[in-house]
């Protein structure tokens, strides 16, 4: 078997941690553990990361990774309402294709104890709300989208994201959340969109 570069190594951790989680909860993930899954040794998990906490950065780093072809897609669509629909229907394609990143988004627990944690989080949250708004005020300066307040669409369309992954992961993933996130959409182009 070849040698792994450092990335390749570093993704592969991120990955198993990730998939710690996901089956056990972030109070379950050790470097020990996460060390025997991998096939390395514990001092080999740490020339590639300082602590869980690092660890943890990475995976929040494929959050940005995510967010930029998020603004590739949003950027491709020509209207304010195809942009509208993209940024909601890419979060529901991406995270049914990686449904073990909502153990990463739902456990509270990692943000409460690390400070450089929550920061980030909230870093990339600020980032998506920005995008969002901004193609929000595109909409309605084209007349595109209701003039209603921009926060108070922010708060829907990205309550409605969250409010459907956190059904679906507690239905055990037991729907298509790209199809429901479609149907979300329709539903959405009624109130928000103008006629």
């Amino acid at each position: 078997m070849p040698r792994l570069s450092t990335e390749q190594r570093q993704e592969m951790i991120i990955d198993e941690a990730i998939k710690i989680i996901h089956a056990e909860g972030y109070r379950s993930f050790s470097i020990r553990e996460l060390a025997k899954r991998v096939k390395i040794s514990e001092p080999a998990i740490y020339r590639h990361f300082l602590n869980k906490e690092d660890i943890i950065l990475g995976i929040l780093n494929r959050m940005l990774d995510f967010d930029h072809l998020l603004e590739k897609e949003i950027l491709s669509k020509k209207t304010a309402q195809n942009k509208l629909r993209q940024f909601i229907q890419f979060h529901f394609d991406f995270l049914e294709k990686n449904h073990e990143m909502t153990s990463i988004l739902f456990a509270e627990d990692i943000f409460d104890q690390s400070d450089i944690l929550r920061q980030r989080l909230l870093f990339i949250m600020q980032k998506r709300r920005n995008l969002l708004s901004t193609v929000i005020e595109e909409g309605k300066a084209n007349d595109e989208i209701v003039d209603v307040d921009t926060q108070d669409l922010l708060t829907i369309i990205l309550g409605m994201i969250r409010m459907i992954v956190l059904e679906w992961r507690l239905s055990n993933f037991n729907f298509s959340l790209s199809q429901r996130g479609k149907d979300a959409i329709k539903s959405l182009d009624e109130l928000i969109f103008m006629k």
